[in-house]
């Protein structure tokens, strides 16, 4: 068994790791403080050893305090670590429940985006998909997605914020006759991102909150791998560490006609890292064109479109009166809770399609209207 004689240093450091532990302190701070006390811990051994060798060469007795083992440091480090363990999970399941956020007073702000569109053209110069392609990089220094498609071509266009940016990329086509009145989106994929966020667990409580249809399916996360279907884990904390392992949540199949995805945004769209500043919790709803044709999928249709699009990007939270039994399943276990359900009548006589303890997030749902509304405003010409 391995001693150290110690004294006041060493009660010093047993008052400051009994402190850290009462202290509320992040998992990073935590350790690194630990680790301090460790150091100066081997520093405080290495010192008693150097002179316990000294009095045995000199004959004189040297002793300083109590000896303490080396075993008691590891059980009292092993106790604390189990707290900060345990401090860390509480922490990551408080940050996986939306009714834990007060978004403004959080500071996390709220973007809406429009991830890509694919836009359908005819043309009436008589050009091959390999022209259209080489003359809009030439003009525009960007790669562009384009395939034949019917009478014309569908050209996918990434980031386009505003009728402006549109126009301007659009204005290359009419080099190949552009026919305006062809133009159709037949597919649209907006985006909510949630800039400032302190946790990954916002995306588990995106997942918990947001509003689906009851024909919603195929709940998992995703990496890289195709073809392999791995279910959402039940336990916030397993989940947790799948997104700090680059994990991704999807609802319904991608090819669906309707497709939801939430996941941290680190790259930009050709897998260029982000700054850290720009890193946010990203939540997507991909549309096809069955859904847009319903909608009216002109382009000249293109704000209407964009504010339908958004009402598949809604969300919920557990209501303020739910019972204790409620509040910790919904604290301790993953589960679609703003899935809607068949249509009842609750106690008031009142339409509904959430469970009784689940309603619409008001708070949130101001911050999604505004921003949409901000987006919007992008494309007010052609309304």
């Amino acid at each position: 068994m391995l001693n150290l004689k110690v004294g006041d240093e060493y009660q010093a450091l047993m008052n400051r790791l009994s402190q850290i532990d009462e202290e509320k302190l992040t998992a990073t701070d935590f350790y690194a403080k630990l680790n301090e006390i460790r150091f100066e811990l081997n520093l405080l051994k290495a010192r008693s050893d150097r002179c316990e060798e000294s009095s045995r060469e000199s004959g004189f007795s040297f002793h300083v305090g109590e000896v303490v083992s080396f075993d008691t440091w590891g059980a009292l480090e092993q106790r604390y670590t189990e707290n900060a363990k345990q401090a860390d999970e509480l922490e990551t399941k408080l940050y996986s429940n939306i009714n834990s956020y007060d978004f403004k007073a959080m500071n996390i702000k709220i973007r809406a985006r429009v991830d890509f569109l694919d836009l359908y053209f005819e043309i009436t110069k008589p050009s091959t998909r390999h022209d259209i392609k080489k003359f809009l990089t030439e003009k525009t220094g960007i790669r562009h997605y384009i395939k034949e498609s019917l009478n014309g071509y569908v050209i996918r266009l990434h980031d386009m914020n505003s009728l402006k940016l549109l126009n301007e990329r659009l204005r290359c086509l009419d080099h190949f006759g552009l026919l305006h009145q062809s133009m159709k989106i037949v597919e649209l994929e907006v985006a909510l991102d949630f800039y400032g966020y302190k946790h990954l667990g916002l995306a588990t409580a995106l997942l918990k909150s947001l509003r689906l249809p009851s024909t919603a399916n195929n709940f998992r996360v995703f990496k890289t791998q195709t073809g392999v279907f791995i279910p959402i884990p039940v336990n916030p904390i397993v989940l947790h560490r799948k997104l700090k392992d680059g994990f991704n949540i999807g609802m319904n199949h991608r090819l669906a006609d309707e497709y939801w995805h939430i996941y941290q945004k680190q790259t930009d769209q050709n897998g260029t890292p982000l700054k850290e500043s720009e890193w946010r919790i990203r939540a997507e709803k991909n549309i096809k064109a069955p859904v847009l044709k319903r909608l009216n999928n002109s382009f000249s249709n293109i704000r209407q479109l964009l504010l339908e699009s958004y009402k598949g990007l809604r969300f919920t939270h557990l209501k303020a009166e739910a019972l204790c039994h409620q509040v910790d399943v919904y604290m301790n276990k993953i589960d679609v809770y703003g899935m809607e359900k068949e249509s009842y009548f609750d106690s008031h006589r009142n339409l509904r399609k959430l469970t009784p303890d689940i309603e619409m997030n008001a708070e949130l749902s101001r911050l999604v209207v505004n921003a949409v509304c901000n987006l919007a405003k992008n494309f007010k010409h052609y309304s």
